[in-house]
């Protein structure tokens, strides 16, 4: 994506708050891997391996189906896809925004975003910044702000190939969950998890349990400026629709 209004500064700002006390030493691996928790896409867990099989699912073409397959117009090759809905695609076009032709999302993580105030419980709470006048446009707009959300990080469910790969097999997901409850841990689980077992237990040991986090928040849209907040690391990624 690019626009010709804001060159000098990233598409997309994304401010994580976070909720957890992270050592100094420890916050890179950490942004990195929560990075991932946020850009991932929904597989169903390996615990419900074994109980998927016995009714005859592929477990690895379903993981393989829960990655949308490429549109095939970004010009970067393992960028984040930005697909907007209507609305929003009508927003970009109204600031000369093209979706097609790259840009990036830069996100920064405020570690004393709580020091004076209580933190929400369960809920990951995040920031973003979108270019001059578009911010100020979605979130002036009803449920824009939930476009663009969707837009950047998915709608948390498994994609449609995998949801309609189930179905034909007859599989209904949330009973076998039920069933495999001690499996998974605990009655509270999800049956999909975005990122691999092994992140989900350094985000765990780090604080931050991707299972109680059962939700992520927008807590304001506003227009994109060229600082970044103090204190703040960065993580860039690609983007392109």
């Amino acid at each position: 994506m690019t626009t010709e209004e804001t060159t000098s500064v990233p598409l997309v700002q994304i401010e994580v708050l976070v909720p957890v006390a992270v050592p100094a030493k420890r916050r890179a691996r950490f942004e990195q891997s929560l990075a991932r928790f946020l850009f991932g896409n929904e597989r169903v867990r390996p615990e419900l391996r074994d109980a998927l099989e016995e009714e005859g699912v592929d477990f690895n073409h379903l993981a393989s189906l829960a990655t949308p397959p490429p549109l095939g117009v970004c010009p970067s090759p393992g960028a984040v896809e930005f697909v907007p809905s209507d609305r929003l695609a009508e927003v970009c076009r109204r600031h000369g925004i093209d979706l097609t032709s790259g840009g990036s999302a830069l996100m920064t993580f405020v570690y004393d975003a709580y020091d004076s105030g209580k933190k929400p419980p369960g809920t990951l709470e995040i920031n973003i910044k979108l270019p001059a006048g578009t911010g100020r446009d979605v979130a002036a707009s009803d449920g824009l702000t939930a476009d663009v959300a969707t837009a950047l990080f998915g709608d948390c469910r498994l994609s449609e190939q995998a949801r309609a790969y189930l179905r034909t097999h007859g599989v209904d997901l949330e009973a076998i969950a039920a069933r495999c409850r001690e499996r998974l841990g605990g009655a509270d689980v999800p049956f999909t998890s975005r990122v691999s077992p092994e992140i989900h237990d350094y985000l765990r040991q780090s604080g931050f349990d991707v299972d109680r986090f059962g939700r992520f928040d927008v807590r304001e849209v506003s227009d994109a400026t060229t600082t970044l907040p103090d204190g703040g690391a960065a993580w860039s990624k690609t983007t392109c629709c």
